[in-house]
């Protein structure tokens, strides 16, 4: 199983009051149906008011859409393939207030909890259901790393900011893959748990204020989480990796 999905979302304006003068819309390609999900951008060009851009994603989510449709149709179905053994990246990026963070973090509430917070819900109402149907013959262990790059340096979120060296974590390449060196890794029984450890970790990350957000994240953040599904002596291992880019400066991949 591979593939990549690239969908966009539009943000509402932050002032009520000046929603009209949304110029960025939301459209499905000619020919569609009306009942399909958007799949284009649709831009107006400040040169000349005739001309309009168009971009063209998988799916496009308005400024009406909800965090649970963009996790019921974006990353819900790739649970299972998590289970199978199969790697799982999810990528937000975008400009310094954007929407990066609400979209993948969200809010405290139900209907504001964003892709991370809903996908270890999953995850783990997965795990039980598994171990259950099994009888135990089958156990899942969910581990979980998460550090930021900033100035170029990695940091490990899940270590007190007082703990870290001034030249950061070491990067290896191991097999063709990118590993950061003394990253730390802890095991995760419940949601409960992970969402303890995200919240102190989440105040350990480098902000500071822009004029679009008085707490704008200064770092790129890359949440990984192992699932360790072992049968016997079958062991499958795979992970999840979340993060979110702000486009200020030119991504680079350091995940797992």
């Amino acid at each position: 199983m591979g593939g990549i999905r690239v969908v966009a979302r539009i943000r509402p304006q932050q002032d009520p009051k000046v929603e009209g003068d949304c110029i960025v819309s939301a459209d499905g390609a000619e020919g569609d149906a009306a009942s399909l999900p958007p799949t284009m951008v649709r831009i107006p060009s400040i040169k000349n008011e005739n001309e309009v851009y168009s971009f063209q994603f998988s799916n496009v989510y308005d400024q009406s859409s909800t965090q649970q449709a963009i996790f019921d149709n974006e990353i819900a179905p790739t649970i299972k393939h998590l289970f199978n053994g199969f790697d799982v990246t999810i990528f937000a990026y975008g400009v310094t207030g954007s929407g990066k963070t609400h979209t993948m973090r969200g809010g405290k509430s139900l209907a504001d909890r964003g892709i991370i917070p809903r996908l270890l819900s999953s995850t783990y109402r997965r795990c039980r259901r598994i171990e259950k149907d099994s009888a135990g013959k089958t156990t899942v262990e969910i581990t979980l790393s998460y550090y930021e790059v900033y100035n170029d340096k990695v940091f490990d979120l899940l270590e007190a900011p007082e703990k870290r060296t001034a030249t950061g974590l070491q990067l290896r390449d191991n097999g063709g893959k990118t590993v950061v060196v003394g990253l730390t890794e802890r095991s995760c029984e419940s949601l409960k748990e992970f969402e303890k450890l995200y919240d102190q970790a989440n105040v350990n990350r480098s902000t500071s204020a822009t004029k679009l957000n008085a707490h704008s994240s200064r770092s790129h953040a890359v949440l990984c989480f192992k699932a360790t599904v072992t049968t016997g002596d079958e062991v499958r291992i795979s992970t999840a990796s979340g993060t979110y880019l702000r486009s200020r400066v030119f991504p680079v991949k350091v995940v797992e």
